[in-house]
């Protein structure tokens, strides 16, 4: 599933490209699907965790907001007013 797949069916990418190269002995997808229904409800929590931690230990090494130590000023009109004609494209009677 790292692999971006959204199903079991979908674990077939891993037999293109140089995967082959770098993973030994590539299972089949029903391999796959006997081995994610063995985990437990336990196994899960424990996986969750590890993603939470991995998540939060990602994002403390990622500059998600790159120059928010510059200041910005942002301009934002309020005004409402009614809007109506075929003059006025895209607008309808009302806001």
């Amino acid at each position: 599933m790292c692999t971006g797949a959204d199903s079991i069916e979908d674990a077939d990418r891993l037999r293109h490209g140089a995967m082959p190269q770098l993973f030994d002995g590539i299972r089949a997808p029903s391999t796959l699907g006997t081995f994610l229904r063995s985990f437990t409800h336990g196994h899960a929590l424990q996986l969750h965790a590890v993603h939470r931690r991995f998540l939060g230990a990602l994002a403390g090494h990622t500059p998600l907001l790159p120059g928010a130590d510059q200041v910005a000023f942002i301009d934002v009109d309020s005004t409402h007013k009614r809007v109506s004609g075929p003059a006025k494209q895209g607008a309808q009677v009302g806001r």
